[in-house]
């Protein structure tokens, strides 16, 4: 999921750089999702802005058998690196079985509409 979020933007090569020496420091599960704590290096290159979030919609879908209106997803970066990546269904509770996910990236036509 971070990797389809980074390609989609525009600083996509210092978020890959972050992502790829990421950490987990620790997992809170809500009951209708969960927030991913993330830690990285001192030595990691920072992103131009300081504070500002990614959100999946409207380049990624995440689909679940369990989840008739699918899940969404915010990364959240702060002081200019990724921080926190945050999980939450649309309806009904967070699936037992998170490896049946798949992730559907939406394609950008030639007048910039994504299908």
């Amino acid at each position: 999921v971070l990797l389809a979020m980074a390609q989609q933007d525009g600083e996509c090569e210092t978020l890959l750089w972050q992502i790829e020496t990421a950490r987990v420091v620790y997992r809170d599960y809500t009951g209708v999702g969960l927030y991913t704590k993330l830690e990285l290096g001192d030595d990691v290159p920072k992103l131009k802005t300081t504070k500002r979030i990614i959100e999946d919609y409207p380049r990624l879908s995440l689909k679940h058998p369990d989840l008739d209106a699918g899940a969404g997803v915010i990364l959240w970066l702060d002081r200019a690196r990724v921080d926190m990546i945050e999980f939450f269904t649309y309806t009904g509770d967070w699936p037992q079985n998170e490896s049946a996910f798949t992730i559907e990236v939406a394609q950008q036509t030639a007048d910039g509409d994504l299908h």
